[in-house]
């Protein structure tokens, strides 16, 4: 969950910048290797996903290990909150999460071979705390 969560924050904050801004490609997003109950949007979280393993042998390349990749947004302006998520799923957009987890296949030499699914489930994410946000999620599935 950990090099996921870094390449992605690399790509989107860190090393990937808008063509000739220089800025980074979503501004404030936080990326976190973790499930994230309240977090401050822009945000995405990582987490095991539902089956979380394909697959009983262990060592590289035996199995498959899958994790959910979710992106949370919210902004006094609701449209502008969707265009946001919008263009964190779109596939070509240098925002686009989905190229942001397959940048690197390898996750920087972690695992064999990384690969998307999705986005899914756009809509409003309930927090335990009672809190809402739009968001949608991605399934990343990872061959360790």
């Amino acid at each position: 969950m950990l090099a996921l969560a870094d390449q992605i924050a690399v790509e989107l904050t860190g090393g990937s910048t808008s063509p000739g801004t220089g800025t980074p490609a979503v501004d404030g997003l936080a990326v976190n290797p973790m499930l994230v109950w309240n977090p401050t949007p822009p945000a995405i979280d990582v987490y095991p996903a539902d089956p979380f393993q394909n697959g009983i042998a262990f060592g590289r390349g035996n199995n498959e290990i899958f994790l959910t990749v979710r992106a949370r947004v919210d902004t006094p302006d609701h449209e502008a909150a969707q265009d946001l998520l919008l263009s964190l799923m779109d596939p070509v957009a240098v925002t686009s999460v989905a190229a942001a987890i397959t940048s690197d296949r390898t996750l920087g030499g972690v695992v064999e071979r990384v690969d998307v699914e999705g986005p899914t489930d756009y809509g409003v994410f309930i927090d335990p705390g009672g809190g809402a946000l739009l968001g949608c999620t991605w399934k990343a599935r990872v061959t360790p």
